[in-house]
């Protein structure tokens, strides 16, 4: 039933995510393996949080990937094949470790998106919300976004009971429109009635967003913000000031989600490296994730995924690439194993923790 909360995880689950373990070496099992005390990793008790399959337990997260996408179309031939797609390589992640993923795309197909979850046996969280705003949503007020929110969240998503367990906002580039301020102030009440994390579209301008949703009372903590290592939104700032820029952003309490791992044309490698391992060593392990957002369209019939023809190995860019290859990058840059494990699990967990 979509109101139950999901058991306790089996061998097969705890076998999977000591599959992951040999990407981090031996030394981290003991902080990799899910907590067995009732308390998560942030002090407080877990959370329930609902999935396209069900209510499941903060704690219960795992190994998660903060950023994704089912994306589904609506033409029943290049459904099928999208959810084929989809479950082929979420069963592959399944297999090195990967035990929740949030879908920070507002969909016209949750049922889909259960089926995606159904099949593989990996935790899906929907999310409410909006991406970038249409020209007709740009009229919207605060009360018209909420209502939306509300809704979703109150009655279930397209008529069934799965409801959101994130709220998705974004704003396009700088200056941030009336809209989109809206949009936000919208997001923060809805965060404070509803206890749910923000996730933010955040190519540029992740402070002033940061700053509107404090003004309208978000709990800082449970904001995450996307895209931010994008080169192309430091409005002019070297990358030893992004540095300082970001640093910024998360001494108030909010998580940055990294994404561009072999999507070197939208950040240098060295670049990225830099950013991730000076504010480790400035104490902010914290504060970061790793995700992939991976998403793809149809082209003819086929499969394209988002950057996978501009980069090296952009079609190898999956659900499991944070695993397979972002994990040994990591280590590579000297980023320690317990950084990594707050990356990828510790740190989720705490967002979705109140």
């Amino acid at each position: 039933m979509q109101n139950s909360v999901q058991s306790r995880p089996t061998n097969r689950e705890a076998s999977s995510r000591r599959t992951f373990l040999k990407w981090l070496g031996a030394s981290s099992a003991i902080s990799l393996l899910p907590t067995s005390t009732p308390q998560a990793s942030s002090g407080k008790p877990p959370t329930r949080i609902p999935t396209a399959t069900g209510e499941i337990f903060s704690d219960q997260m795992g190994i998660t990937s903060v950023h994704e996408h089912i994306p589904l179309p609506s033409n029943p031939a290049q459904r099928e094949k999208s959810l084929a797609f989809a479950i082929d390589e979420l069963k592959k992640a399944k297999t090195l470790g990967l035990q929740t993923i949030i879908d920070v795309g507002p969909t016209e197909d949750v049922v889909g998106i259960r089926e995606v979850a159904q099949a593989t046996g990996v935790n899906v969280v929907c999310c409410t919300g909006f991406y970038v705003l249409k020209d007709d949503q740009q009229s919207m007020t605060v009360e018209d976004f909420e209502t939306h929110m509300r809704r979703q969240i109150e009655e279930g998503i397209q008529g069934t009971q799965i409801r959101p367990g994130v709220i998705k906002v974004a704003t396009r580039r700088l200056p941030i429109t009336p809209a989109e301020k809206n949009l936000f102030i919208a997001a923060a009440r809805i965060q404070q009635r509803y206890h749910l994390p923000i996730c933010t579209h955040a190519v540029s301008g992740c402070a002033e967003q940061q700053r509107i949703l404090e003004a309208a009372g978000a709990d800082l903590t449970h904001c995450y913000f996307s895209h931010i290592e994008a080169t192309f939104g430091w409005e002019g700032r070297s990358v030893e000031q992004e540095i300082d820029y970001l640093q910024a952003v998360v001494e108030k309490g909010s998580t940055l989600s990294f994404n561009n791992f072999g999507n070197w044309n939208h950040t240098k490698p060295e670049d990225l490296a830099l950013i991730i391992r000076e504010l480790t060593n400035r104490g902010y392990d914290d504060r970061m994730v790793v995700t992939i957002d991976f998403t793809w369209s149809m082209e003819n019939g086929n499969i394209k995924i988002l950057w996978g023809d501009t980069n090296a190995d952009g079609n190898d860019r999956t659900y499991s690439y944070p695993i397979r290859k972002v994990v040994p990058w990591l280590k590579e840059q000297g980023i320690p194993n317990r950084s990594i494990t707050r990356f990828m699990k510790d740190n989720p967990e705490r967002l979705f923790t109140w």
